[in-house]
């Protein structure tokens, strides 16, 4: 019987400084992508609450006579703005996965904290009674804007995949949209004599045309945004 010559690999062990400089080098490197996404998402936050006070009357002619159910009552051009946040959350999402985007939306909105708190020390002293808007609303406006920004992220992250593009950003932007819905306007207008039930059905139907809008570029998108290696999903 013939005996074989065992050859015996060996590999060189990574010394303590390599493993340093290559754990450096990802930090660095997911630093930079979680920065970049943060850096898309915080205008989109502070354009929001910069505009949070201007009343949007573009949905108002496809309800007539019907002034009680006009979206402008409630609908502003911060709130609007707000609803684009969980589209581009998919979007992130889409690149690298729901828990990527949901670090990404957390850093975003440190970021839009310490500039708004920065901008109110600013202004303090030039600020009156009733230029804020009260703590109820900002309190219920930024719970529900953020949640529905976490759901939109996640629910696309679970549901994409297969054959059906469509249906992943379609249910994560319905997540997103019910989610801000079922906080924004019982914590809103809970108690107030207002028709906010009809006005949370006005929403919602707002909420699917931004959502119809978003297909298609979503569709558009989805060649330039392929799924990073190392994050999953399709």
């Amino acid at each position: 019987m013939e005996g074989s010559a065992a050859v015996e690999k060996r590999h060189e062990r990574e010394t303590a400084l390599q493993r340093l400089i290559r754990q450096s080098g990802e930090f660095f490197t997911a630093f930079g992508r979680l920065a970049l996404l943060a850096a898309a998402l915080t205008p989109i936050l502070l354009a929001s609450f910069l505009t949070i006070d201007l009343p949007m009357r573009t949905f108002d002619g496809l309800f007539g006579a019907e002034t009680a159910l006009r979206p402008s009552n409630w609908l502003s051009y911060g709130v609007f703005i707000m609803m684009l946040a969980p589209l581009v959350a998919i979007l992130f999402a889409r690149k690298y996965g729901g828990d990527e985007a949901s670090r990404a939306i957390t850093a975003a909105w440190g970021v839009a904290a310490i500039a708004v708190f920065a901008e109110l020390s600013y202004l303090a002293p030039a600020l009156e009674e009733g230029d804020m808007p009260p703590v109820r609303f900002t309190v219920v406006f930024v719970a529900a804007a953020m949640a529905a920004q976490y759901m939109a992220a996640n629910v696309y992250d679970i549901a994409r995949g297969g054959d059906k593009w469509w249906r992943a950003p379609l249910y994560g932007a319905l997540a997103g949209n019910l989610t801000f819905s079922l906080i924004y306007f019982p914590g809103v207008f809970w108690g107030a004599v207002a028709p906010w039930l009809n006005w949370a059905v006005v929403g919602l139907a707002v909420q699917m045309l931004v959502t119809g809008g978003f297909l298609p570029v979503y569709a558009w998108l989805r060649r330039p945004l392929r799924p990073a290696g190392g994050f999953g999903g399709r």
